[in-house]
């Protein structure tokens, strides 16, 4: 499952660089990509006769997970790149797994073993060398935006213990997921004229609704496996996918674009790997 997830992180990756390349809008893709991926999902649910519970308590869920996981890093992200650079918003988000096996720690949500912690730690490192070519690129100097970037691995891993602390009872992963994805789209409508320019969103373009419509199909996708591997795994080995979907981002470059391998990426894939190993939970 977290190889799985980590493939389709890589292919969304490529899919929104491709939709920014041919000329779309990032609110336009986050917004479209949420509200067609959870459209989707919507149809695929009715025809298995589930249904998405609005409960008081699960609506505040889903907006908080909307906001948390989806509003704040994204808004972050945008000041953060276009100060520091976007080789330290993507570096830092390699922070996630790290806060999110401390957050479950502390708040007993999940025990956490030496192995397990050096199977995060590995990662970790493996995440560091895939990245190091990158970091010569990062403007340490603005020191206050360097620090306001450390907020987004934060946002992602408190998302990451929102949803196995406050998981809906008896909700399934199609379901939670689709809540979670249309949430998440009203919440980036909200935030669309404050960051953005819905006026001049492009949507005649072919060229730009292929790649969107792909990267709705992707998402829905990825949205519907990450929800599962969090149900079956925890909080701290689906705070890793962003490890695997660098390596697999590597890996697609290798194989598609002729990107050359280097004995570091290997190392950083290895590490990846064996630390996904590591940090899995005992089975129950």
């Amino acid at each position: 499952m977290l190889a799985s997830c980590g493939s389709v992180f890589a292919a969304k990756i490529m899919f929104s660089k491709a939709a920014l390349d041919a000329g779309a809008d990032p609110f336009q893709i986050g917004v479209l990509s949420n509200l067609v991926a959870g459209s989707l999902l919507y149809l695929w649910l009715v025809a298995q006769g589930d249904s998405i519970s609005f409960e008081r308590r699960c609506m505040t869920l889903y907006v908080a997970l909307g906001i948390v996981s989806v509003g704040l890093p994204t808004v972050l992200s945008f000041f953060v790149v276009d100060r520091v650079g976007p080789a330290y918003t993507a570096t830092v988000y390699s922070l996630s797994p790290l806060l999110t096996m401390g957050f479950a720690a502390g708040l007993g949500i999940e025990r956490m073993t030496l192995r397990r912690s050096c199977g995060i730690g590995l990662g970790f490192a493996g995440m560091v060398v895939l990245v190091q070519q990158q970091s010569a690129s990062i403007d340490l100097a603005q020191t206050t935006w360097v620090a306001v970037g450390l907020l987004i691995p934060a946002s992602a891993a408190l998302g990451n213990i929102i949803r196995s602390a406050f998981w809906p009872k008896g909700a399934s992963a199609l379901a939670f997921a689709c809540a979670t994805l249309l949430t998440s789209s009203l919440v980036m409508i909200i935030l669309s004229p404050v960051l953005s320019s819905p006026g001049r969103w492009r949507f005649d373009d072919p060229t730009i609704a292929a790649w969107l419509a792909s990267f709705a199909l992707v998402s829905a996708l990825s949205s519907v496996l990450n929800f599962r591997l969090q149900c079956v795994a925890g909080p701290v080995v689906f705070s890793q996918i962003g490890y695997w979907g660098t390596g697999f981002g590597v890996v697609f470059a290798a194989v598609l674009f002729g990107d050359a391998l280097t004995g570091l990426s290997l190392i950083g894939l290895a590490a990846i790997i064996v630390g996904g190993i590591l940090a899995r939970r005992q089975d129950r």
